[in-house]
């Protein structure tokens, strides 16, 4: 039987002026460590940008995609404790998915990741994914600084259950079709292997619906299932 994926739950958001201090201490305090501990997922990072919108990027690993739709999960996600229902009205212009990871190059991460989302056009997927994974990524890794490379693909499905959690978010979550994160050491190297080795023109080119959304960002928290 093959492996499964790993998992990615992905957010991407801005923070009501004025509430930064209370949602940030409940990420801290609360939030990433209690989904940490949920069975399947290992661990919890959260960036923010130096040059975004929105400001904010999350993601858990998980051990699959389907850990996101699981019964242990799905129980925390629709029993919001009494910080998350203060926490989550405080959320603007809110990007989430479940995705699985496609592919994978290099080893470890860096302090700063990019995060390009994108979606192929009608037919075009296996020829995007094969430039990516074929050309893009070992061009990437051969830059200065640059520590590895990702591939995400959303489960349409598992990003689209309603929860309670989710009514406390005000407006609707924008989905995300497919995601590239690109890890280095830092931001600069970042934006110099995204303008030379994925440039704007070779998306649509190579088979992207539209032109990529870049954010660059610098880490700020780190949880390992370990470190519970």
């Amino acid at each position: 039987m093959a492996r499964a994926q790993p998992g990615i739950l992905a957010v991407w958001q801005d923070w009501a002026p004025g509430a930064e201090a209370l949602v940030a201490d409940w990420y801290n305090r609360e939030h990433h460590a209690e989904r940490v501990a949920v069975p399947g997922f290992s661990s919890a990072q959260r960036y923010v940008t130096v040059r975004a919108r929105p400001r904010h990027f999350i993601f858990y690993e998980t051990r699959s995609v389907r850990v996101l739709a699981s019964a242990a999960y799905r129980g925390r996600l629709d029993n919001p404790t009494p910080l998350t229902r203060r926490a989550m009205p405080n959320f603007r212009n809110n990007v989430r998915a479940c995705l699985a990871v496609a592919a994978r190059a290099g080893s470890g991460r860096g302090g700063a990741v990019a995060t390009l989302r994108f979606a192929p056009a009608e037919g075009r997927g296996d020829a995007l994914e094969a430039w990516l994974c074929g050309d893009a990524f070992p061009d990437a890794l051969a830059a200065q600084g640059i520590v590895s490379a990702e591939l995400w693909r959303a489960d349409a499905a598992v990003t689209g259950l309603a929860s309670a959690e989710r009514a406390l978010r005000p407006g609707a979550d924008v989905n995300v079709g497919w995601v590239v994160m690109l890890s280095a050491n830092a931001p600069d190297q970042l934006r110099t292997v995204c303008r030379n080795v994925l440039p704007a023109p070779a998306w649509k080119r190579h088979g992207a619906a539209a032109r990529p959304l870049l954010g660059i960002y610098r880490q700020v928290f780190s949880l390992g299932r370990d470190a519970n």
